[in-house]
């Protein structure tokens, strides 16, 4: 085997490797951040990985070694290799990076404004507590969500009470019986 071939095959194995690994573990720079705990709830991601991240570099690498590779097989020489190794490559990162881009880009965030329920109806899924605490259910623009109430009269709310949110106390809604 000569050795541009062996280079070939290394570029691969890498390549194929690290984005393997990078699928299973994650590899880039936000998914330490979110693993670790070190991004906070108002943090935003900036819609974009980086060009130098660790799934374009492996992308880059695997398709080096699948187009120089394919070149070398063809009997052509090294110019030939490199050039349609390098382009295959650059190609492949770009439309990697892209990829992620978009991707990125889609995740959503997660606070919810409490606000934004006044004046809409629920049910009650989890009556009324000894400290005067019950959870409705509202439909949102994502779901679905289960949040803390009370009932604005202190009335009692058991399991399917149908309920109109009427205001708020910093996150816990107030409720009234419809």
């Amino acid at each position: 085997m000569e050795i541009m071939l062996k280079i070939y095959f290394v570029f691969l194995l890498v390549g194929a490797i690290g984005l393997l690994s990078s699928l299973l573990f994650g590899g880039d720079d936000i998914d330490g951040d979110l693993a670790d705990g070190s991004m906070d709830a108002g943090d935003s991601v900036d819609g974009s990985p980086s060009i130098f991240s660790t799934r374009v570099i492996f992308a880059f690498l695997l398709a080096f070694g699948i187009g120089g590779g394919a070149m070398y097989y063809g009997d052509h020489g090294i110019g030939g290799q490199m050039i349609v190794g390098f382009l295959a490559g650059v190609g492949t990162g770009a439309f990697t990076w892209w990829i992620f881009k978009v991707l990125y880009r889609m995740q959503g965030a997660s606070n919810v404004n409490s606000d934004d329920f006044v004046g809409m109806g629920g049910s009650i899924t989890v009556g009324t507590s000894e400290a005067g605490k019950a959870k409705v259910r509202v439909n949102s623009t994502s779901g679905p969500m289960e949040l803390m109430c009370k009932e604005a009269n202190d009335k009692k709310l058991k399991n399917g009470d149908l309920v109109k949110i009427s205001g708020k106390i910093g996150t816990l809604l107030l409720v009234s019986k419809q």
